[in-house]
């Protein structure tokens, strides 16, 4: 069935176009009779008529639509930050457009292609962008912002998440507990992760702050198996269980953590946090519905989602680019604990 346009709803009417552009945008300083908007309200709904929103934004220089860019749904940190972005762009009257990658870099140029043809009026990226000379040329026409991590060599608007701090405060932690042998477990990507590398590295240097050797630290990477990332989490688990040494683990973010987790509770003799302490990054739902919960680090996501919008709506044009950077909070609960044979105290950050 062929959509309505507003010339079939002026037409059955019996009213001009602009009248029922008047009616439909509900336009302010415009004398229209009730007899006259009722008619209009009544055909468009006899049509099932949907105003084009796009092609009222070429005449109001807004399209009031936002694409935003994540790289997978498979982590429910994803659509997290995706329901509080939008609920927070429906109280200002903006629609999101969901631009998720898969991390393709064909689909995430794809995506780029529609926010040109759309005119959106802004970007927020959930990943480091595949495509950077892309996006950097985009931003000179459309206001773009990176809810991800920062780089000096990134010329745009960015809020970082600080992953650094995030793999620094965890790693600290553990030290400060007496684990002196820590696997990270990584599921495997196609693309290039800049918040992962930024994790491990803060990992790294609080080792080095203690005086520690390299060793101390392990990092495990599995392939994304058919249930993803917590399949990852797990099946590394089951190798490690094999071993004595390794006493903390850290997954790259929770869900991996939690696969890790529930490999440990289904054996018959290992316990957490007595025998291993489990610990991931995201607080996502599933860290506080798991038994024992699961320590965590958190970012105030929901604020730094509403401030990512505002800094794409508000953009002035300057040349000026904005790094900010949040704080982030180390989250203890259950599944973490002093290192076996030692009397580490769980120290919180």
């Amino acid at each position: 069935m062929k959509r309505a346009t507003s010339k079939d709803v002026a037409k059955l009417a019996g009213v001009s176009q602009t009248t029922v552009s008047f009616v439909m945008n509900n336009t302010p300083n415009v004398s229209l009779s009730e007899k006259t908007r009722k008619k209009v309200l009544d055909a468009a709904n006899q049509l099932q008529y949907i105003p084009n929103s796009f092609a009222r934004g070429l005449k109001t220089s807004q399209s009031k639509l936002l694409g935003v860019f994540l790289p997978t749904m498979d982590n429910p940190y994803y659509p997290m930050l995706m329901q509080y972005i939008e609920k927070y762009t429906a109280r200002l009257g903006y629609s999101v457009i969901l631009c998720c990658t898969y991390r393709n870099p064909e689909r995430e140029k794809a995506y780029l292609d529609l926010c040109e043809e759309k005119h959106m009026d802004g970007v927020i990226y959930l990943f480091t962008p595949n495509w950077m000379k892309r996006v950097v040329q985009l931003s000179h026409t459309i206001p773009v912002v990176l809810l991800s991590e920062k780089s000096d060599d990134i010329p745009l608007n960015t809020i970082s998440l600080n992953g650094f701090r995030c793999g620094y405060l965890v790693a600290k932690y553990l030290l400060d507990l007496g684990h002196k042998s820590i696997a990270f477990l990584m599921s495997s990507v196609s693309s290039v992760s800049l918040t992962r590398t930024k994790r491990l590295e803060g990992i790294r240097s609080a080792i080095r702050d203690a005086g520690l050797p390299p060793e101390t630290l392990q990092v495990f990477t599995a392939p994304l198996g058919d249930s993803g990332q917590s399949e990852a989490g797990y099946s590394i688990m089951e190798q490690l269980l094999k071993r004595k040494d390794i006493t903390a683990v850290i997954g790259v973010n929770d869900l991996v953590a939690f696969g890790a987790l529930s490999c440990v509770l289904n054996s018959e003799d290992k316990r957490v946090p007595q025998d291993v302490s489990i610990c991931g990054f995201d607080n996502i739902y599933l860290t506080t519905m798991t038994r024992p919960k699961i320590t965590t680090v958190s970012y105030c996501t929901e604020a730094l989602c509403e401030l990512a919008v505002d800094m794409v709506l508000k953009a002035t044009g300057d040349s000026d680019v904005l790094k900010l950077a949040s704080e982030p909070q180390l989250i203890v609960r259950e599944s973490t604990g002093p290192a076996p044979g030692t009397s580490g105290q769980c120290v919180s950050s």
